[in-house]
């Protein structure tokens, strides 16, 4: 789970609460018994500044379906968040093993989420002409393949990376594992 634009310092407890609390519902359980995972789950809770991002989304170091060399990655304006909750239909890219695009979709990005003024997000219509136009640059793809190579050199293969730009700079927001699913 994942809490955006927390904005006081004193709601930061109760945020990272929440967040230890979704690795002790219903599904989350049914999700480690389906993996094998059955002793109780220990949590980590990320607290990092907030960035307002120009786009962002998520990476895949091997394709997701069939475990292949190839980098794939999911784009849209704003946060990421838009990508992971399926707001939108993202841009969707795949690198080779050396960094060269395979393939890149325009996807339909009409809403970017941003962060709210006051904490929490909101969802911003995105201007027509940039519904489906590319988010990403051949230059960005480049940054995100050398931050893909620079992760798996110190987590190992098959990761799963969230990142964002903004104002030109690369922000890696998280990296874990591949899950077996993916």
């Amino acid at each position: 789970m994942t809490i955006l634009n927390v904005r006081h310092q004193d709601h930061v407890a109760a945020a990272v609460l929440k967040v230890r609390e979704s690795a002790h519902t219903e599904s989350a359980r049914a999700y480690r018994r389906t993996l094998g995972m059955h002793e109780a789950p220990r949590v980590g809770a990320v607290v990092q500044r907030m960035i307002e991002p120009d786009c962002a989304g998520v990476m895949f170091t091997k394709h997701p379906l069939n475990g292949s060399d190839e980098r794939v990655i999911e784009a849209s304006w704003g946060l990421g968040e838009a990508v992971v909750a399926g707001l939108v239909i993202p841009d969707n890219y795949a690198l080779d093993g050396l960094g060269r695009v395979l393939r890149r979709t325009a996807g339909e990005k009409d809403i970017a989420v941003r962060g709210a003024p006051g904490g929490g997000t909101v969802e911003e219509a995105v201007a027509d002409h940039l519904v489906t136009a590319l988010c990403l640059s051949d230059e960005m793809l480049a940054s995100l393949h050398s931050l893909a190579t620079r992760c798996e050199s110190f987590f190992g293969k098959g990761l799963d990376l969230e990142w964002a730009f903004a104002d030109g700079t690369l922000y890696l927001l998280q990296c874990r594992a591949m899950t077996r699913n993916r």
